[in-house]
């Protein structure tokens, strides 16, 4: 189980994917007007949680796991 925070960070880049092919740290802490080390952290915390892909400086891409719950 996940908190609703890092939930609130899912539907943004979820919403981002929908808008745009590629999700990146800087437009998330735009779009939720957050600092990019707190966007880093969430995506640390989802990626162990097996609900995204990232690399360092790369694009954000959710699992599979991620798009059935949406």
């Amino acid at each position: 189980m996940i908190s609703k925070s890092l939930e609130e960070y899912l539907k943004t880049m979820y919403i981002l994917k929908k808008q745009t092919d590629n999700i990146r740290v800087t437009d998330i802490a735009n779009k939720m007007n957050c600092t990019k080390p707190s966007v880093n952290k969430a995506i640390y915390n989802l990626k162990d949680n097996g609900l995204l892909n990232y690399e360092s400086y790369g694009t954000i891409e959710l699992t599979e796991k991620r798009r059935k719950s949406c």
